[in-house]
């Protein structure tokens, strides 16, 4: 049985989803510590990531990530670790200035 998981670059880590509600989430109970100022509610965007692969359709941005990323001037790639739910076979690069 193949497992679920996210790959986290640079850091070459994989890791396995377990019902995580976000990729920061499964980032920091894997060892993983992305910035999160304001304790992952979508405000600071200090966890925002880029997603360098997908296999599936990535979930739009919700309302809250979506007024961040419009502000921001994000690209389609740019993501909010704490709003964007994990899936299976995504690749994210997280920022040096995040890590």
């Amino acid at each position: 049985m193949t497992r679920e998981s996210i790959h986290f670059l640079p850091l070459e880590k994989s890791c396995e989803i377990k019902g995580e509600e976000s990729i920061l989430e499964l980032a920091l109970k894997n060892g993983i510590d992305i910035g999160h100022s304001c304790g992952g509610m979508g405000s600071c965007t200090t966890c925002r990531v880029i997603v360098v692969h997908s296999r599936a359709a990535l979930p739009p941005r919700n309302e809250l990530e979506q007024d961040i990323a419009d502000m921001r001037g994000f690209r389609d790639d740019e993501r909010l670790a704490c709003q964007l739910p994990p899936q299976d076979g995504i690749t994210v690069r997280v920022p040096d200035d995040s890590i």
